[in-house]
């Protein structure tokens, strides 16, 4: 995990020095996280749980439309019990690579969309149910652990960027690992969630506009 985030920081450095068309955006909002899965071969029942979406993408210009957009965010995952007040809560650092296209032209306030798959890291796990919270154990031991650490999916996004920066997100993300470590055809656990955001962009051309005084494209 430390050699991906590294990784990120590296690529963000050397694009800050050969692209000028750059951008970084902090993003605050809503995810609204949700499980699906069996115990046993029994269907586990969830419903969504509330929690924070905090974090910032790197805004890559590769044409006037196209964004690469990778990010790093920390997620309130989880999901609640459909039946009793039982609540997982589940913090994950998550790395999604996306890539966006921009419609309208620059300068222009623009409706945006995207796709990429991305990587999690589950740092901590717990059930909290009438009022006590009890800590899931991470790691990949069928009997001591409840939960994997690594997590992966795919994630579509689609929002409005203002022509000064700020936009707004909504998202959809569908994890592709089993996080049950067991593991197999009776046991499954995958997670997904939908949100929104809100952030702002900082650099030369804003997610795509120009940084006041500069020259809109003809």
């Amino acid at each position: 995990m430390k050699k991906l985030i590294l990784s990120l920081l590296s690529v963000a450095a050397i694009a800050t020095s050969a692209n000028a068309q750059l951008a970084i955006a902090p993003e605050l909002g809503l995810n609204m996280a949700n499980m699906t899965g069996k115990s046993g071969g029994t269907s586990s029942d969830y419903k969504m749980k509330a929690g924070l979406a905090v974090g910032a993408v790197i805004d890559f210009g590769l044409t006037d439309n196209l964004y690469l957009q990778p990010g790093l965010f920390y997620l309130m995952n989880g999901a609640k019990a459909n039946v009793g007040d039982a609540t997982i809560n589940v913090n994950t650092i998550q790395i999604p690579i996306n890539f966006v296209y921009k419609l309208g032209e620059e300068g222009d306030n623009r409706f945006f969309f995207g796709v990429g798959p991305y990587i999690g890291y589950n740092l901590s796990a717990s059930v909290k149910s009438g009022g006590n919270s009890t800590t899931i154990n991470i790691g990949t031991d069928k009997t001591a652990d409840g939960i994997k650490p690594m997590d992966f999916g795919v994630g579509l996004n689609l929002g409005y960027l203002l022509s000064n920066g700020i936009f707004v997100r909504a998202h959809y993300q569908m994890g592709l690992a089993n996080l049950d470590p067991i593991s197999d055809a009776d046991n499954t656990l995958k997670t997904s969630a939908i949100g929104l955001t809100v952030g702002y962009y900082f650099g030369a051309h804003k997610g795509g506009h120009k940084a006041k005084g500069g020259a809109k494209k003809k």
